[in-house]
């Protein structure tokens, strides 16, 4: 029987939420992800069935999973036999999955920088002398700073830059737990309290991301006095951890 389209999108939303407060391999994940959907579409379709309508509704969906003892009682049943000790990471992988990341997003800057002076630069030739001043704008170490270019053109270029890394670790990191270095390295990123970060908890953790000085400082602040819950000190405020998955 087939779903609405509301009953598609809550079923996905759903089986998601639950799978990413548990650490799983990718086969285990894929395998759960299947099990948890057919589990409630049957249910959900016994329903609609029961009901007369000829497809499945968001609200025979929701029923099921109230009847399987909600999130909690569905993990129970299948994710959790398969889950994975909780393991946080301190440092060292976490590195490497940083260095990979770094690597992607210096290719995406290169294009992004060359584009911004092709364009900008004709028009903002006049605003703002180059000087050696300009080098001020290391604090934001992802642009590209060209004394040979005018400070305003340098000023777009940072703030793009920053931008940029900022978006592309926000986002990766709430919408899958991960960035393309961590899931390289087998890693995920989670709330506290076992549930899946969103925008706002990914947006604060990483926005020490934008400047290298800032990111040092935060990691040493780990090393020095959050060791034991292997947490940045963006990642207390955010209340989020590093974890193997």
């Amino acid at each position: 029987m087939q779903m609405t389209t509301d009953a598609r999108v809550w079923l996905d939303a759903t089986v998601r939420r639950i799978l990413a407060r548990h650490p799983l391999g990718d086969a285990e994940r894929a395998g759960i992800t299947y099990e948890l959907m057919s589990h409630l579409h049957a249910a959900g379709e016994a329903r609609s069935t029961a009901a007369g309508r000829s497809e499945v509704t968001r609200e025979d969906l929701e029923a099921a999973l109230a009847e399987a003892g909600g999130d909690d009682g569905l993990a129970t049943a299948f994710t959790q036999p398969l889950a994975k000790p909780v393991e946080r990471v301190l440092f060292g992988r976490r590195l490497g999955a940083f260095a990979i990341d770094a690597l992607l997003l210096g290719i995406v800057l290169e294009f992004l920088h060359s584009m911004l002076v092709f364009l900008l630069e004709p028009l903002m030739g006049g605003i703002g002398s180059a000087s050696p001043d300009a080098a001020a704008w290391g604090l934001i170490p992802w642009g590209y700073h060209d004394p040979a270019l005018p400070i305003a053109l340098q000023a777009v270029i940072a703030g793009a830059s920053a931008v940029t890394v900022l978006g592309y670790f926000t986002w990766f990191e709430a919408h899958e737990g991960r960035t393309p270095g961590k899931r390289a390295l087998e890693l995920r990123v989670m709330r506290v309290d076992g549930r899946p970060v969103t925008y706002r908890e990914s947006f604060i953790r990483n926005l020490v991301k934008v400047s290298f000085p800032l990111l040092f400082l935060d990691t040493l602040i780990m090393l020095m006095a959050f060791g034991d819950d292997k947490q940045r000190g963006s990642d207390k405020i955010a209340e989020t951890v590093v974890v193997r998955a």
